[in-house]
Order: C-alpha cells, then structure tokens, then sequence
C-alpha cells in the first residue's frame, strides 16, 4: 500500500511540475468536502481458534473541513473498512465490521504556484468494530464461539498524502490513512484515491 502511494505521490509531483511550466494557480482556501476510494487492511486483533482471516479489500472515507490558509485546515472524517472475514478450513463463517470517526488537523506544503501539494494528517479516532456470525452451525463445528458485541476505541490518527488542484475548486488527491485502536478493535489502515470540492472558494 505505501508503495503504491509513493508512486502516485511522484505522478502528482510531476504534474505539478508540468503545471509550473504552463499555468500559475492560486491558493484556495475555505470549506471544502472531499470522498476517496481505495483498498483497506485490518491489522493487531487476534481471533482465537480461526483457521485464517481475510483482513484486507476495498475501503471507503468521506471528509469535510475548512482550510485556513495555504498550509492549514482542520477536517472531519468517517471512514468504513473492508470487513475482516474469519474462516473456518472450509468456509467464512463470520465477519468483523470496522467503522472510524476522525477529527484531525492538517498540515499543507503548497509548491509555489503550481497547484501540487503534499499534506500531513494528525488527529484522533473513534473506531468502532462488531463481529457478525454468517454461519452459526458451521461456527459450531469447529469449536468457534465469537463476541458479537461492538468494541470502540479511542486512538491516534494520522496520515500523509499528495494533492492537484485542477481549477481553484476542484482538487484529486492521494492519501494513506491510519486509525489506531486496541487489541479488541485492531488497528486500521487504508490507502485511497480521491476527489475534494471546495465550496465558494477565496483566492490567496
């Protein structure tokens, strides 16, 4: 995952360096929301008497947040997770949910004009996990028993991502995020790519 958003980090330097050549973009600031798509990865939760787990498939998060100027915002996000799928040796017979609410601030490097930036996240988390059986019988036979009751941490929350601003308005980014949990919840990571609107923009 952290390579391949090391190379999508140089794609979008590139065009930003393309940019710099060809058109000067000034800095937008003001409310903006944003949503991103991408691959998930569950990790640091043990699940006793399971013979494999899954942790890993598509993620999703959506993000709203105010950017005060060029190198600063604050950002509000939820976040859902590819279900981590638990397996006895001849099918899946439960599943573990992962949902996240984060408050985060973010710190922005504009590359002069160019409309290309890179930014770092940190905040907190509130991740929220639930085991939901899919085949209680098949549980049964191999001796597996799961609490299904929803788990919640509180923890850190951090990321690092690249942004292009293709008009003062409209923006594509990518960006890795983790939330940090407990060993009841597990830690939570996803990587995504995505599109950020901002609403009414000012020019700096």
């Amino acid at each position: 995952m952290k390579q391949t958003l090391l190379k999508t980090v140089g794609t979008l330097s590139l065009l930003g360096i393309m940019s710099t050549a060809n058109a000067v973009m000034a800095f937008p600031t003001g409310w903006y929301l944003e949503g991103n798509i991408g691959m998930s990865k569950a990790t640091s939760k043990s699940y006793p008497g399971v013979s494999s787990v899954k942790n890993t498939g598509k993620g999703w998060d959506v993000n709203v947040g105010y950017k005060f100027m060029p190198y600063f915002g604050l950002e509000a996000g939820y976040a859902r997770y590819a279900p981590t799928r638990l397996n006895s040796p001849v099918e899946t017979v439960a599943r573990d949910s992962h949902t996240s609410i984060d408050v985060a601030a973010k710190g922005i490097l504009p590359f002069g004009c160019s409309g290309f930036e890179l930014f770092g996240k940190v905040g907190v988390a509130r991740i929220n996990s639930q085991i939901g059986v899919i085949d209680s019988n098949g549980a049964a036979t191999y001796g597996l028993t799961f609490n299904t009751s929803a788990q919640s941490a509180t923890g850190l929350f951090a990321g690092v991502g690249a942004e292009y601003f293709f008009t003062p308005s409209i923006a594509a980014n990518v960006q890795w995020n983790i939330a940090k949990g407990n060993s009841k919840t597990g830690n939570l990571q996803v990587l995504t790519a995505g599109l950020a609107y901002i609403l009414d923009p000012a020019v700096i």
